[in-house]
């Protein structure tokens, strides 16, 4: 991918213009993982949510680290660089179309050390025949606008409108440039998407000539009915469909359940389990 490079903010060589960043006093510092990954992000706009965390431990794959991932709408960078630390992806290219989130991004690499291993493009999804190689890419994720911009009210903030609603791209868009840079025989697909809109992501990945593999659907509690799906697809020839156990997030006295708890704080994960949470290392530091 080097002949793209001049695209790609990588190792924080970029050139951005004035306004385009975020102030100090713009900025949260948060972490997930029980503090393992550490991440700024705005206090007003786009904010990530338990989806990343769901995507990042449904992405995984126990038999291999994804060589080359691809993040589309990476927003600050939370799954492509949570990806990075868990050692589920060697290399990932995020792709954003928001400037300011773009930079934050690289910001992020380099608070979690994987700068080295993230590029981040500021672009458009359904521009970058010419930026990035096709067919290359192990894993493709994406946590991408949930609603069609005729859905419900816009958000009056830019930031938020961008990343809630189809504005910059829409489903079918985003599922077609998934399937040009999956590699056709070990490349996957995996998507955060409304269980309420199931029907049209199903019907984007036929249309793609993707096959769906693999869905996990996401309840809140045990007594309500699923509001999150994580669905995976892949290339070639239609196989089996899984659908794996309802995840629960919450148990009825409203604890967290299990699996829930295995996610959020990252013991899912050997490579992520034997990292330090690093407020309490800074706690004893100081």
């Amino acid at each position: 991918m080097t002949q793209h490079k001049k695209q790609c903010y990588s190792n924080f060589n970029i050139n951005m213009k004035n306004g385009s960043k975020y102030s100090t006093e713009e900025l949260s510092f948060d972490t997930l993982f029980d503090g393992r990954v550490v991440l700024y992000q705005p206090r007003k706009g786009y904010r990530f949510s338990v989806d990343s965390p769901l995507l990042t431990w449904f992405s995984g794959d126990d038999r291999r680290c994804a060589d080359r991932c691809a993040d589309l709408g990476s927003g600050c960078g939370v799954i492509g660089i949570s990806l990075l630390v868990a050692q589920m992806a060697r290399h990932v290219v995020g792709v954003e179309i928001q400037p300011k989130l773009a930079d934050l991004s690289v910001k992020n690499a380099q608070a979690n050390a994987v700068e080295s291993q993230l590029q981040v493009l500021n672009a458009n999804i359904s521009a970058l025949q010419q930026s990035l190689p096709s067919k290359q890419f192990d894993l493709v994720v994406s946590n991408p606008p949930f609603w069609p911009v005729d859905t419900g009210r816009l958000p009056p903030d830019e930031e938020r409108r961008i990343a809630r609603h189809e504005i910059s791209i829409t489903l079918a868009e985003l599922v077609q440039a998934a399937q040009r840079l999956l590699h056709p025989r070990r490349g996957r697909f995996c998507i955060a998407f409304p269980a309420i809109r199931l029907e049209i992501l199903l019907s984007a990945i036929a249309e793609a000539h993707l096959h769906t593999t693999r869905i996990v659907f996401v309840h809140p509690t045990p007594d309500s009915s699923a509001e999150l799906v994580l669905l995976e697809a892949r290339s070639g020839r239609a196989g089996q469909l899984k659908i794996a156990p309802p995840l629960y997030l919450k148990n009825s006295d409203n604890s967290n359940s299990q699996i829930a708890s295995e996610i959020l704080s990252g013991t899912f994960c050997d490579s992520l389990r034997t990292l330090a949470d690093v407020r309490t290392a800074s706690r004893q530091a100081q």
